[in-house]
């Protein structure tokens, strides 16, 4: 049976909150760029209308790109945070 070997000080890669904060963002701007799409998609189908999920599709891009940016700002925070620290020497 293999052995897992377990590294007590990681190397200088990303962190955890560092790697949900980027797949969150990137998650969430496919998200908003495939709801434009379906969105165009169905106005040049003319399948578009004030009822159904076409609604919540149109509002979607307007929440998702924004909340988006929060999230890379709050990756771009963390990283410096685990910049200074890393050069100060801080553990934590």
């Amino acid at each position: 049976m293999a052995q897992k070997k377990q590294v007590v000080n990681a190397p200088d890669g990303i962190r955890r909150a560092e790697r949900v904060l980027v797949y969150a963002a990137i998650t969430v701007a496919v998200f908003s760029a495939v709801c434009i799409a379906i969105y165009l998609i169905g106005g040049a189908a003319h399948v578009t209308s004030a009822s159904g999920i076409w609604p919540a599709i149109a509002v979607l891009p307007v929440l998702g790109f924004p909340i988006a940016i929060l999230l890379i700002i709050a990756f771009v925070i963390v990283s410096a945070i685990r910049r200074q620290r890393e050069i100060r020497g801080d553990t934590r």
